[in-house]
C-alpha cells in the first residue's frame, strides 16, 4: 500500500487507474474542463476575402470586361482540356494581364469538331494523342465540297 496526500492507495486502485489509462489513452494536455485556461473561439477565415482582394488588384491594374465570349477552351499537355461556358473575361493589355473566371470543367479532347479548331490554331493534335483518322470516323462524311448534280435543271425546265 502506498500513501499519497494522506490517502491509502491499494494495489487494486493502482491497477484500475492503469487500466483506465490504457483504455482512454495517454492524454498529454487537458483540452477543457475545470482548471483550464479560457480561450476565444478559433477564427475561421473564409475565402471570400481573396475574391475581394483580387477584384481590388484587378481594378488597380485597370482591367476592362470583354463581353461577347461564349466559351473558352484551354488545352493542356496531358491531352485534356479545360472548358468554360459563358466566362467572365477581364483584360489589361498594358500590364499583360488577362483573367478568365467561371465554372470550369475538365474534358478529354475527343470531340471531333475540335479538330478544325486545333488545325486553325496551329496546334499539333498528334502531340495530344489525337488521331485524325479516328476523329473523321466520328464526323462521318467530311465533304464540305458542293455536291455534284445528278439531274440537269435545263432538261427539267424545258419539259415543263
Amino acid at each position: 500500500m502506498a500513501v499519497i496526500a494522506g490517502e491509502e492507495i491499494t494495489p487494486e486502485m493502482l491497477a484500475a487507474r492503469a487500466k483506465l489509462r490504457e483504455k482512454l489513452g495517454a492524454i498529454g494536455q487537458q483540452t477543457g474542463g475545470k482548471g483550464t485556461v479560457r480561450r476565444k473561439a478559433k477564427r475561421v477565415f473564409k475565402p471570400i476575402g481573396d475574391d475581394k482582394k483580387m477584384q481590388v488588384i484587378l481594378k488597380r491594374l485597370g482591367t476592362a470586361n470583354i463581353p461577347g465570349i461564349e466559351e473558352v477552351q484551354m488545352i493542356k499537355d496531358d491531352g485534356n482540356m479545360i472548358h468554360i461556358v459563358n466566362p467572365k473575361i477581364q483584360a489589361s493589355p498594358s500590364s499583360n494581364t488577362y483573367v478568365i473566371s467561371g465554372n470550369a470543367e475538365e474534358k478529354a479532347i475527343s470531340i471531333p469538331q475540335l479538330l478544325d479548331q486545333l488545325n486553325a490554331a496551329g496546334i499539333d493534335y498528334k502531340k495530344h494523342g489525337l488521331d485524325p483518322e479516328v476523329l473523321k470516323q466520328f464526323n462521318g462524311n467530311d465533304n464540305d465540297d458542293i455536291p455534284e448534280l445528278v439531274e440537269s435543271f435545263e432538261e427539267t425546265s424545258i419539259n415543263t
